[in-house]
């Protein structure tokens, strides 16, 4: 070796395995904290409809391996399509569940947003994430999926250190028995869609919802056959149309244990969600079936038409 000439410190496999892992690590970092705390929302093409008008068909996914799943979830994450009057958007329809959809509609422009969701009380938690505007077509359902990407801090700094390990791991696996990549899982074919037909107004411009036909409950908190650990859950039943604030009863809504029986709760209205609140007075017995009950006659539309019938579900408390 010629005098003078550096010699470079022999380099570790494991030296190596660090600086891939570390590198993994802050990629992995950036995308995460990127994109928590957010809905991404997109349009997924369109289809044939059925009848007059257009629609729109939401479906949520709680991240990206369930939309290739198509399996739909949470329940509980407050979805709004508003459409586009002059300088202003119009809410004529809001649903809880993860996949719902609105036929019947007017031609134009549209927007989906997810302003909230609701925790295991039932109590109202903001979303942030831009609204996803659409153009309805006559004859045609434009499908809206949204994705829910929001990641705790705390898992976050877990989550990264273990996928970064497992993905040194990995890779160096692979690659000494140069073995391919798993597969991602087969899409299930999955379609549980809610649908409600909006009439079409006679004149020229759209008028809004319920002028002919009565309301209907869309969606309900919690979900059917939920199981509940909280001891006080808020009861949520979702309306496709505003209500007359002072015409919902306060005896509107029954809530019935298959052991505790009739349960005593508040009812009241909140116009600005669309919304019928139950709230127990008492906790709510562990391991007991719920009933609920909305009476048709409890509440009325803008228009003065009652519910067609009277919705019912039932959830469980756990122990």
């Amino acid at each position: 070796m010629p005098a003078g000439e550096a010699v470079a410190p022999p380099v570790c496999e494991t030296d190596g395995m660090y600086r891939r892992a570390t590198a993994i690590g802050l990629i992995l970092g950036q995308l995460v904290l990127a994109t928590s705390g957010c809905m991404s929302v997109r349009a997924a093409g369109t289809r044939e409809s059925r009848g007059a008008g257009g629609g729109v068909a939401v479906t949520v996914f709680a991240n990206d391996s369930a939309r290739r799943a198509n399996t739909p979830g949470p329940t509980g994450v407050l979805g709004e399509l508003q459409r586009h009057e002059g300088d202003r958007w119009v809410t004529v329809f809001r649903s809880l569940d993860p996949s719902w959809a609105v036929a019947g509609l007017p031609p134009g422009g549209y927007r989906v947003r997810f302003p909230a969701r609701l925790d295991d009380a039932g109590d109202i938690v903001r979303l942030s994430g831009d609204a996803k505007s659409v153009t309805v077509q006559e004859g045609r359902i434009t499908d809206v999926h949204a994705i829910l990407e929001h990641v705790p801090t705390a898992l976050v700094v877990v989550g990264v250190v273990t996928v970064v390990v497992a993905a040194v791991l990995i890779s160096k696996y692979l690659s000494d028995h140069d073995l391919p990549a798993p597969p991602p899982p087969p899409p299930e074919l999955v379609e549980a869609m809610f649908y409600i037909s909006i009439d079409l107004a006679s004149g020229p411009e759209w008028q809004g919802v319920g002028d002919r036909q009565p309301p209907q409950v869309t969606s309900h908190f919690p979900a059917s056959g939920a199981l509940v650990a909280v001891r006080r859950p808020k009861v949520i039943l979702a309306i496709s149309e505003p209500l007359r604030s002072g015409e919902v009863e306060t005896k509107a809504v029954s809530v019935l244990g298959e052991a505790s029986g009739l349960i005593p709760g508040i009812v009241s209205y909140d116009a600005q969600q669309w919304w019928i609140v139950w709230e127990p007075q008492q906790d709510l017995p562990g391991g007991d079936t719920f009933h609920v009950t909305l009476a048709a006659d409890a509440a009325e539309d803008l228009s003065g038409n009652e519910l067609a019938a009277p919705a019912s579900f039932a959830f469980r408390t756990a122990r």
